[in-house]
């Protein structure tokens, strides 16, 4: 059962103390050059949980013997095919505008977008969510594909939005660029007020506040893969209109 929404705003509060030691963790742990296993390796804090690595995705777990990991771009690519906008790869600074660019240019006729993403940019995510939804388009997730870290703010934009059966939906702990150790610890007043504006931004799409513990309790190198019924309850898909 989900928290009640007191307990979702206590716990945001409480999770801010603990975000800098978060953000020196992993970034040491990048230093050593850790290598990461692939998303559906076996579970390292419960059955939702898997190491993560924003330029990598998975493999098609239905087939036996390919690689753990297929590589991500390192910044979006857009397309269009037919009545399907296509978005992929890793979330980066800029993509935002990159993304108003391309509507501007293309004119897409399509009113679906497709994701695979492994996330990126929070800031740039959220931009992507609001031109999507400014434009009445759908989102949706599909077989095969992956919306992590950020990605699922971009999805939240859509409307209606639906991941399909095979389509893998997570989240975890905003991680806001490079620093070091001392002004990690210093900037946790930055990360509060980005933290306030995820979730301005997902009660302005509609999404349920309680997503945000699910990701603020899983550390940036895991994500926290939210089930059928979670994307349900939290109101990360939506029926069709009509």
């Amino acid at each position: 059962m989900f928290s009640s929404p007191q307990r979702v705003i206590r716990a945001v509060l409480v999770s801010q103390v603990l975000m800098g030691a978060a953000i020196v963790g992993i970034d040491m742990w990048r230093s050593q050059g850790a290598a990461a296993p692939g998303l559906f390796a076996p579970s390292t804090d419960g059955p939702s949980v898997r190491p993560y690595r924003p330029d990598l995705r998975p493999s098609d777990p239905a087939k036996p013997g390919a690689p753990a990991m297929r590589p991500m771009p390192d910044q979006l690519e857009f397309a269009e095919d037919d009545d399907l906008i296509t978005i992929t790869g890793q979330i980066a600074p800029g993509d935002g505008d990159r993304f108003v660019a391309w509507l501007e240019q293309t004119r897409p006729q399509a009113t679906q977008v497709a994701l695979d993403s492994s996330g990126g940019s929070v800031s740039d995510a959220l931009a992507i969510g609001r031109s999507i939804r400014s434009l009445r388009l759908s989102t949706t997730i599909r077989d095969g594909a992956v919306c992590l870290s950020a990605c699922p703010y971009v999805l939240a934009g859509g409307d209606p939005r639906r991941v399909e059966d095979g389509g893998v939906v997570g989240v975890h702990q905003h991680y806001f660029g490079k620093n070091t150790i001392l002004p990690a610890f210093m900037a946790v007043a930055d990360v509060q007020r980005a933290q306030a504006s995820v979730m301005d931004y997902l009660d302005d799409m509609g999404v349920d506040l309680r997503l945000m513990p699910l990701a603020l309790r899983t550390p940036p190198d895991e994500i926290n893969i939210l089930t059928p019924d979670q994307l349900s309850e939290l109101n990360m898909v939506t029926p069709a209109a009509g």
